[in-house]
C-alpha cells in the first residue's frame, strides 16, 4: 500500500501534539504517513522532536532548520521530495508564517497536495474551518486554502452548540474572553497584567467577528458581543458567557446537552491551574482536547438569562478539527472510525 503523507510544517505549541495525536492513530491509519517539519531547531527542542520520530515522524530538513546537524537524528527527508508527494499540508508555523507561504503553495511546487491548511491566527488563508460547525462547506468544492479557527472561536462555537441543540433560540450573546498569556511551552516574557483589548467595531473585541465569519460559511448569523483582556497566568484561556434566549430553560437541560457533546467536557474545579493540570495528568499528550470545559458551579440560569464560565484548552482543543478536516479532504475511508477514537480521548469530566 502507497504511504499518503501529510506533512506539518512546524512542530510548536500545536503542531507537536497533533503530529502526536496522528501518530496515536496509526493502527487505525496505517497507509498514512506523518512528516514534520520544525521552523527551527535548537538545543531545546530536540529531544521532543525526537520523541515523535520514535513514535513513526518522519523528519524534512530545510535551509532554515538544518536537521542534518543534529547527529540525535537518524532519518532525514529533503523537503523538496516532501513538496512532490504529500497529499495535505497542515501549517502550524509561528504566526504569519503561512499567509506569507501562500505565494509557494502552488500545483507546481506541490502535485499532488489536495489542500493546505493553516491555523487560526492566520485568516487571510482561506475559509475558516471548525468541526462540527461547518465543515459542511468542504462537500463539493474547489478550495485548497483552509484555516482552522482559533482556540477562543472553539470555545464561543462550543458555547452557543450547547443551546442549539436544545433548540433554545439565542436572542443575543455577550463573551468576556480573559486570556492567558504566554503558553507555558513557549519562551515568551509574560506581561505583569492585566492588558485591556479595546474594541475594533460595533461587535466588540475580533472574538465576535471572528465567530460570525465562521458562521457566515454556512449563512448563520448571531447576535453576538466580545470583550477581552490578558492576565499573567500560563494555563488556560477563560470565557464569561451571558445568553438571552427566546424561551425559558433549566439548568438541567443545559448541563444534558454539554454532557451528550462528545466533544464538550464538564468540571467542578474552580480554578485554571487545576483544570490544565487534570490534562496533564489524563490527557494523551498532556492534552485536553474538548472544545470548551464548563464549569458547572458557575452556570446561573434566570429564566431566559444564562451566565457561566467555561475555560479553553487553547494548546489542544483545535486539535480534532483539523484531523478531520485533512481526512475528509483526503476522502478517507475510515473517518468515522478516527472520529469515534478521537472522542474517547475527550476528558469528560474534569
Amino acid at each position: 500500500m502507497k504511504d499518503k503523507i501529510i506533512y506539518i510544517r512546524g512542530v510548536g505549541v500545536i503542531g507537536w501534539s497533533l503530529s502526536g495525536l496522528f501518530l496515536s492513530l496509526k493502527n487505525l491509519l496505517p497507509e498514512i504517513k506523518i512528516a514534520i517539519e520544525p521552523y527551527k531547531i535548537n538545543p531545546e527542542n530536540v529531544h521532543h522532536i525526537n520523541h515523535l520520530c520514535k513514535l513513526g515522524a518522519v523528519l524534512v530538513e530545510t535551509e532554515l532548520n538544518e536537521a542534518s546537524r543534529w547527529q540525535e537524528f537518524q532519518i532525514i527527508q529533503d523537503a523538496l521530495d516532501v513538496q512532490k508527494s504529500c497529499e495535505i499540508v497542515l501549517d502550524c508555523s509561528p504566526s504569519g508564517v503561512a499567509e506569507k507561504r501562500m505565494t509557494e503553495y502552488t500545483k507546481e511546487n506541490y502535485p499532488s497536495t489536495k489542500a493546505f491548511i493553516a491555523q487560526g491566527s492566520e485568516h487571510k488563508f482561506g475559509k475558516q474551518l471548525l468541526f462540527p460547525e461547518n465543515t459542511e462547506i468542504l462537500e463539493n468544492t474547489n478550495d485548497v486554502f483552509f484555516h482552522i479557527s482559533t482556540c477562543n472561536t472553539h470555545t464561543l462555537a462550543a458555547t452557543l452548540r450547547v443551546f442549539k441543540s436544545i433548540r433554545a433560540e439565542i436572542a443575543n450573546v455577550d463573551f468576556v474572553i480573559i486570556r492567558r498569556d504566554a503558553d507555558m511551552a513557549k519562551n515568551d516574557p509574560h506581561v505583569t497584567g492585566p492588558l485591556f483589548q479595546f474594541p475594533e467595531g460595533g461587535h466588540g473585541t475580533h472574538h465576535a467577528r471572528l465567530l460570525n465569519e465562521l458562521y457566515d460559511t454556512v449563512n448563520q448569523y448571531y447576535a453576538v458581543t466580545s470583550s477581552a483582556m490578558t492576565v499573567n497566568s500560563p494555563y488556560m484561556h477563560i470565557t464569561r458567557f451571558r445568553l438571552e434566549l427566546e424561551k425559558e430553560i433549566s439548568r438541567e437541560e443545559i448541563l444534558e446537552s454539554i454532557n451528550n457533546d462528545p466533544l464538550l467536557s464538564l468540571t467542578s474545579q474552580v480554578s485554571s491551574n487545576m483544570i490544565f493540570s487534570s490534562g496533564r495528568e489524563r490527557g494523551e499528550f498532556g492534552r485536553i482536547f474538548s472544545h470548551a470545559v464548563f464549569v458547572a458551579p458557575s452556570l446561573e440560569v434566570n429564566g431566559n438569562i444564562v451566565r457561566g464560565i467555561a475555560a479553553t484548552p487553547g494548546d489542544s482543543n483545535v486539535l480534532i478539527s483539523t484531523i478531520y478536516a485533512a481526512l475528509k479532504i483526503m476522502g478517507h475511508e475510515r473517518i468515522n472510525d478516527v472520529m469515534r477514537d478521537l472522542y474517547g480521548k475527550v476528558l469528560k469530566n474534569i
